[in-house]
């Protein structure tokens, strides 16, 4: 918050220091701070009750407000707030609670998705919403400029290029891309013509970009926040971003979420600011979020290895996991025996348990444990694509891996010698 708007005031620092002295908070945890999302660090608050999370809130309102101007920036991350700490509580007439917003992250380079935008996200087709999103989409797109946020909804982007006349589009693509063969160019062109709001959610946010929302999403707003910037490592060490979104299940009309959301921004942001662009058909856009997804479909999808566990081997009485490449090399890792077998059992229960995640008292040790094989597989394996997916992370009261159940498995043996063994896919795995 006091980043915000690239000035850090005296003011700021004096409500800083007074926030530390409220929750107690030593120069150590600050440290420990810049290596945590922000997503993450907001889930960790849900545990704190209402009114702790209101009375936390209003402190993070009043350092937004120290140098007397709360900027768009500052405002997104208090709608984050707003609705992943103080809204997650609300409840249908019925009494039933809806569902929760939540905040989630994916690795992205510095500058990607650096507009503001909301965006319709559905992991399967829900006709009334869709009907919903044509009857009032003009609307939604002029209310939503003049707060300074775009509106997008896939179908009607698409609309727009297959408006286009389709050599224009494809001289476009190869003169952004020079390298693509022609084949590749017709898939880049086939998919912007023909991409849904479900093949949007699938290949690109879940499978291309790693943003784990929930695989069974129902009808949401998806709202960039931000750019948490992470020095892993050591402070010469690689410097991670994650464009921060915030996911808001919608209980109501769209129009009315939107107006709400629009209305809670509108209440805080200082500077206000609306968006013009032209309508103009047949233009190839090349900004924000056109722009983003454009450079996803023509770059080539980053390979990322599979996990295997290959438990204690019979020679060396050593515990490892292998990160298994296509080329069919791998990376061993040796960890200790109780971090071997936590990181297995959070593994198992990800994938194969009713109760998502291994709970926290699973050993008294655990959260330390997890800490020490993180670091290892930081160090070990600095470039390792989607890193975070192959590490634990705490969501509530358990541990979980979020790297896709495809890329997970067990190496095992098949006779009684080391020298034949295969690899069964982790939800295949029975322990004999």
């Amino acid at each position: 918050m006091i980043k915000a708007d690239n000035i850090i005031e005296e003011s700021e620092i004096k409500d800083m220091k007074h926030l530390m002295s409220e929750y107690s908070i030593a120069h150590q945890e600050m440290s420990d701070a810049r290596k945590i999302r922000f997503s993450d660090a907001v889930n960790t608050l849900k545990e704190l009750s209402i009114k702790e999370r209101k009375a936390f809130f209003d402190h993070i309102y009043s350092i937004a407000l120290s140098d007397n101007i709360c900027v768009p920036r500052e405002a997104l991350l208090l709608i984050a707030l707003q609705y992943s700490l103080i809204e997650n509580d609300r409840k249908a007439e019925d009494g039933k609670p809806f569902p929760k917003p939540y905040l989630i992250s994916c690795p992205t380079g510095e500058a990607s998705f650096n507009d503001q935008y909301m965006v319709y996200l559905e992991s399967s087709y829900d006709e009334e919403r869709n009907g919903e999103l044509n009857q009032h989409f003009r609307l939604l797109v002029t209310i939503t400029r003049l707060c300074g946020f775009n509106f997008i909804y896939i179908p009607k982007m698409v609309e727009e290029f297959r408006s286009m006349n389709e050599q224009y589009v494809k001289d476009v693509i190869s003169y952004m891309a020079p390298n693509l063969e022609d084949a590749f160019i017709q898939q880049v062109y086939d998919r912007l013509c023909n991409m849904t709001t479900v093949d949007f959610f699938r290949n690109v946010l879940y499978e291309r970009l790693q943003v784990k929302a929930l695989h069974n999403t129902p009808p949401s707003l998806l709202i960039n926040i931000g750019t948490s910037v992470v020095p892993y490592c050591s402070a010469g060490g690689s410097i991670q971003y994650y464009t921060e979104f915030l996911c808001i299940p919608i209980s109501s009309s769209i129009l009315t979420l939107v107006d709400d959301i629009l209305g809670f921004y509108q209440s805080k942001v200082s500077i206000r600011q609306s968006i013009t662009i032209s309508d103009s058909k047949g233009q190839f856009k090349y900004f924000g979020f056109y722009k983003a997804l454009f450079d996803f479909l023509v770059a080539p999808p980053p390979v990322a290895p599979d996990l295997v566990f290959l438990g204690q081997n019979m020679k060396t009485g050593r515990y490892q996991v292998a990160f298994k490449f296509d080329d069919g090399n791998e990376k061993r890792l040796t960890f200790t025996p109780r971090e071997y077998d936590i990181y297995f059992q959070v593994t198992i229960k990800s994938y194969k348990s009713r109760t998502k995640g291994l709970p926290v008292i699973y050993d008294k040790h655990i959260k330390p444990t997890i800490a020490h094989l993180k670091s290892k597989i930081s160090s070990e394996i600095p470039d390792l694509t989607y890193s975070n997916q192959y590490k634990p992370e705490r969501e509530g009261n358990a541990y979980i891996l979020r790297l896709d159940k495809s890329k997970v498995f067990v190496r095992v043996s098949k006779s009684n010698c080391d020298c034949e063994c295969e690899d069964i896919p982790i939800v295949k795995y029975v322990k004999k």
